[in-house]
């Protein structure tokens, strides 16, 4: 939550700028969230997070499989591995808000098998809708 490289590609890319505040952010995403800590395997590191969030959308309620990588363990297919792992708990339709800026993260979205459905504004950002749904 510090590191402004990870949070760029985000809708809130400022980084907290003391522990106390990332702490704070963390707290929030536990308090409505489904998140987990993305692990290398080989050595236990961190590399990120991926989960779900609830969102409240102009055209009513959604759950976002969203994900956010440490810069350096970027590239590696983390973030693919981890959202399919979760996608797969989840029935219905899921969306990914990403940044249109993003083409990493829309990769990602088309290797779960999502659709962007739009293109919207969100938190300033022209943001894809990205939709998977399953049975």
């Amino acid at each position: 939550m510090m590191d402004g490289a990870a949070r760029a590609g985000l809708h809130t890319p400022d980084p907290a700028t003391d522990p106390a505040q990332a702490e704070a952010a963390l707290d929030r995403f536990v308090e409505v969230a489904e998140m987990y800590t993305l692990l290398v395997r080989e050595t236990g590191e961190p590399a990120g997070f991926v989960g779900f969030v609830p969102r409240t959308m102009d055209w009513g309620e959604e759950l976002e499989l969203g994900w956010m990588l440490l810069p350096d363990q970027r590239s590696r297919a983390y973030a693919t591995e981890a959202a399919q792992a979760l996608r797969a708990r989840k029935a219905g339709r899921v969306i990914s808000l990403i940044r249109e800026d993003n083409p990493a993260s829309q990769r990602v979205a088309q290797r779960l098998g999502a659709e962007r459905e739009r293109i919207f504004t969100y938190w300033g950002y022209a943001t894809g809708l990205w939709v998977t749904h399953t049975a």
